[in-house]
């Protein structure tokens, strides 16, 4: 895969675990353990883009288990080879691989930034759907909120429910759980309490019991050495107008208020949560150093036109 462009040669390569080192820069720090496991990692798509031996930009995809989907984790191209069509070359390529491993459908999310107007000409060219704004990507020092008044509702649940470490869940009832989400789905996907378990925080998260019946949860984990996220706070949906989220919410925070170490949150809402939205606005935003949007595109892959 070879590219001429006003006498200069771009060179595009599938990124072994071998080149590990040289593309780490190219992609957030989260996804650089993937590139140094590619050899064994077949859910892990990478492919970059040399100039002579100087790597350049790196797509990194990911398959889903099934391999009937796919995710397109990040899309880099060093700002001084930009405006080359690199960024476009990159997708296409990789959706071309996706394609071949039988991938129907590729999905991207991002944050808008500085790139964003870039990236959405890319997806424009390679005939992506419209993005589509998905969450609200919010961020702030821990310290800042410590004086917000509806803090004090960390208390304010009645005798018959109890708000509990998530470490003290039993067995029986995460089995619980997840047979009534199997057999009637009662919380979003999204908002499920059980992934990325290895990373979850257990200092900030919390369930809540209602005579004995799990039927909330505040789900954090930690994403660096000083920043917790606030993955997925829930409620049953006939708690939700009761406002009990909130104190589980306000006890996870008075709880990281009492640390030393984690002095920043991030977590995002649902774009179409509208009661979480407005909460967000008229109880979080003063407190808050950043707002941000996620969007969402995708595609459906087919046959490269060569074929």
């Amino acid at each position: 895969m070879n590219r001429h462009d006003n006498q200069t040669m771009y060179k595009f390569v599938t990124v072994n675990s071998a080149a590990a080192t040289s593309y780490e820069r190219l992609t957030y720090p989260t996804f650089r353990p993937r590139l140094s496991a590619l050899d064994h990692d077949c859910s892990t798509v990478a492919l970059g883009v040399h100039l002579g031996l100087q790597p350049i930009g790196l797509i990194l995809a990911e398959t889903s288990t099934e391999r009937k989907s796919a995710k397109i984790l990040s899309l880099f191209v060093i700002p001084e080879h930009r405006g080359h069509g690199l960024g476009k070359t990159l997708l296409t390529y990789v959706e071309e691989k996706l394609f071949q491993l039988g991938c129907l459908q590729a999905n991207l999310v991002y944050v808008s930034n500085a790139t964003t107007p870039a990236l959405e000409r890319i997806l424009k060219h390679c005939n992506w759907s419209n993005p589509q704004l998905r969450m609200l990507v919010c961020s702030g020092s821990i310290i800042n909120i410590k004086d917000a008044s509806w803090l004090k509702l960390h208390n304010a649940l009645s005798a018959s429910y109890t708000i509990f470490p998530w470490v003290e869940l039993t067995l029986q009832e995460r089995e619980l759980i997840q047979k009534q989400q199997g057999s009637y789905p009662w919380y979003p996907e999204i908002l499920c309490p059980f992934e990325d378990e290895e990373n979850i925080e257990p200092l900030y998260s919390l369930g809540l019991r209602y005579q004995n019946q799990v039927v909330g949860w505040m789900i954090t984990h930690r994403v660096s050495i000083d920043t917790v996220l606030y993955t997925s706070l829930f409620v049953r949906q006939e708690l939700q107008r009761l406002g009990y989220a909130i104190p589980l919410l306000a006890t996870a925070i008075r709880l990281q208020l009492e640390s030393t170490k984690d002095t920043k949150a991030v977590f995002t809402v649902d774009a179409n949560n509208t009661p979480m939205v407005k909460f967000v606005y008229r109880r979080l935003a003063p407190y808050l150093t950043d707002i941000r949007k996620s969007w969402g595109s995708s595609k459906l892959l087919k046959p490269p036109a060569s074929i």
